[in-house]
């Protein structure tokens, strides 16, 4: 994880804290420097921490980047309308750290600060006349001033780790995006299907904007960081008034448990309605084992959507409720909408799984895929994956297979392809005695009525039936 620290004033300053806060990357902590308490949002994700206080003190800048020593302190953004200050401002923070890449605008910069290499000053007159020269007509345009200036067009350095890494263009199903090429070494490689993505490249890709924003989680996002992208928290919601005593231990067991295993930072316990005395008291007792479990009771009588809706806002990673709140439609319209991957537990134990599963289906075909996330929780949790892909008709999906096999080799992880004809992937689950973590992605139609889900033809609206294994939904894009 890497920190990046802003120093901001100026109405420009806010456009861009406002813009961070939108869009931010999860795998980033932000420790954030302003002068105005005024520009402190009321409400910010948990990867965020604020300070009110003059900026060119020395004393306090020590104190803010020795309070995060241990993190890797990646960028310095210094954002500022007195020029002399800025100045003061970049100079402490070098003296404190050699390293850091500083980013200013060039009203900042003289003569000795020009010999700085980790360095960048900004021309906010050329960016401002970029954006215009960029809608001239007849005029060549550049990738950071293409057409709408939406992102249409992106360059994304590729990490060590990346699911994208050491992988054949041609492996990489590529839906409403391209990849167009790779600049490696100072070169452009035009991209072929034979060609191999290495770590440190930087990859070129046009498409869709929304698609290339959740394509950019997708290639900066290491192995083994689940859940961020998403967030850095795992929310677990229980009810009192809906879930009898066992239910609610057996959530909270295996929220605690799933926590253990991954990259999470906390894990929050919401106990709604809470009234049995003896379930509070084992629940206080489970809680108190670990630093990283925040367990809060709400006693406001608020209902499970008002409580979602009031969490979302922290940007959280994981959502853990059990099969009696998300038999609910409203629960699960309200889950849908926080975009947000959704662990429902089963009858059969989360501590007993030893395999993840996936069902193809043609839409994970001519759209989005969701092997990354399973690749990545599935290398936390020390699990193999099966790919099941029925198909009656003999028409397998060989594409998303080929994208399984390509991932599982780059990352040692044994895959098991289970191809048929004739073997219902819904009493396939029926039958397995053994409990699997079955993965599914969280398409619309799950959050419909469950009423008509036994006519349906596809697998995601017939698992509303099952519950008999955990199943995790995975957002497959922007709602």
């Amino acid at each position: 994880m890497k920190k990046v620290v802003l120093v901001l004033d100026s109405v420009v300053g806010k456009v861009f804290l406002d813009s961070v806060l939108e869009k931010y990357f999860s795998n980033n902590l932000y420790i954030v420097i302003v002068k105005d308490s005024a520009m402190i949002p009321e409400k910010f994700p948990s990867s965020f921490s604020f300070h009110h206080f003059d900026p060119t003190s020395e004393y306090h800048l020590t104190q803010v980047f020795d309070e995060h020593r241990s993190l890797d302190l990646s960028d310095v953004f210094v954002i500022m309308e007195d020029r002399d200050q800025a100045r003061a401002v970049f100079a402490i923070t070098r003296k404190i750290c050699k390293e850091a890449r500083i980013v200013t605008l060039s009203s900042v910069s003289d003569e000795s600060l020009q010999r700085d290499d980790h360095a960048i000053f900004l021309d906010d007159a050329k960016i401002i006349a970029g954006q215009f020269i960029s809608r001239l007509p007849n005029v060549p345009i550049i990738p950071r001033g293409f057409g709408l200036g939406q992102g249409e067009i992106m360059e994304v350095g590729v990490p060590f780790g990346s699911v994208f890494a050491y992988r054949h263009i041609g492996s990489i199903q590529q839906k409403n995006y391209k990849i167009v090429g790779i600049y490696r070494n100072n070169a452009f490689l035009l991209s072929t299907f034979s060609l191999v993505i290495q770590p440190q490249d930087v990859v070129l890709v046009a498409g869709d904007p929304k698609t290339l924003r959740n394509i950019y989680k997708q290639i900066k996002s290491d192995i083994g960081q689940f859940p961020s992208p998403f967030g850095r928290d795992i929310y677990v919601y229980v009810d009192m008034l809906a879930q009898d005593s066992s239910a609610i231990l057996r959530d909270i067991t295996q929220a605690i448990y799933f926590h253990s295993l991954i990259r999470s930072t906390k894990l929050f316990v919401i106990v709604l309605n809470p009234a049995d005395f003896a379930t509070i008291y084992e629940i206080k007792e489970l809680c108190k084992q670990d630093s990283s479990i925040a367990l809060k009771f709400d006693y406001s009588n608020a209902s499970f959507i008002d409580r979602l809706e009031k969490d979302r806002t922290r940007k959280i990673g994981l959502i853990i409720v059990g099969t009696e709140l998300f038999a609910k439609r409203s629960h699960r319209k309200a889950l849908y909408r926080t975009a947000t991957p959704v662990l429902k537990t089963a009858a059969l134990c989360l501590t007993d799984c030893k395999q993840c599963l996936v069902i193809t289906n043609e839409e994970m075909n001519a759209g989005e895929n969701i092997s990354s996330v399973i690749f990545d929780i599935a290398i936390q949790t020390k699990t193999d994956i099966q790919v099941y892909d029925f198909e009656p008709d003999g028409v397998h999906q060989d594409a998303i297979i080929k994208d399984y096999e390509a991932l599982g080799r780059s990352f040692g992880k044994k895959v098991l392809i289970t191809k048929t004809t004739s073997k219902n992937p819904i009493f396939y689950l029926q039958d397995l005695t053994e409990p699997v973590l079955h993965f599914l992605p969280f398409e619309e139609c799950i959050a419909k009525t469950r009423l008509f889900a036994l006519f349906s033809t596809k697998a995601e609206r017939l698992s509303l039936l099952l519950h008999k294994h955990p199943q995790m939904l995975i957002p497959i894009g922007s709602h």
